[in-house]
C-alpha cells in the first residue's frame, strides 16, 4: 500500500497501517512531510515517525545550498507567512523547503539565501 501525502493522516489511521501491516502483512509504504510552515508536527506523521521500523529521507536542498528540513508559506508576493491554519492550500499560498537556518532567520523568498 502506497500513502501520499501521509502528514495527513490521523493518528487512529497511522496505528490501523502499522496494525494492518504486521497482522495482514501488507507492506505500506508513506511519503510525506515531518512538521508544517511553523516547525510543528503534523500529527500523522508523528505517529507514522514513532511507529515507523524503516525510515528513508528524500533529501531536498534549500536555496541557501543546505540540507532543507524545514518549510515555510509564501503568500503571492513572496512574502512569508508566520500564522493560520496548520494547511491553506490556496491560490496564492506557496510553500518552500528551507534549511532550519533559514527557516530561523525568517528567508521567504526563493531567491534569497
Amino acid at each position: 500500500m502506497l500513502i501520499d501525502e501521509a502528514q495527513f493522516l490521523t493518528s487512529e489511521q497511522a496505528q490501523q497501517l502499522h496494525r494492518l501491516a504486521h497482522t495482514r502483512h501488507v507492506p505500506v509504504i508513506c511519503f510525506g512531510l515531518r512538521s508544517d510552515f511553523k516547525g510543528e508536527p503534523f500529527p500523522g506523521a508523528a505517529w507514522l515517525l514513532s511507529l515507523a521500523e524503516d525510515i528513508e529521507e528524500i533529501k531536498t536542498i534549500c536555496t541557501c545550498g543546505r540540507k532543507a528540513t524545514m518549510h515555510i508559506r509564501v503568500d503571492g508576493q513572496g512574502q512569508r507567512i508566520k500564522e493560520g491554519p496548520q494547511v491553506d492550500i490556496g491560490d496564492d499560498t506557496r510553500y518552500h523547503a528551507v534549511c532550519a537556518k533559514c527557516f530561523y532567520q525568517g528567508h521567504a523568498r526563493e531567491d534569497t539565501p
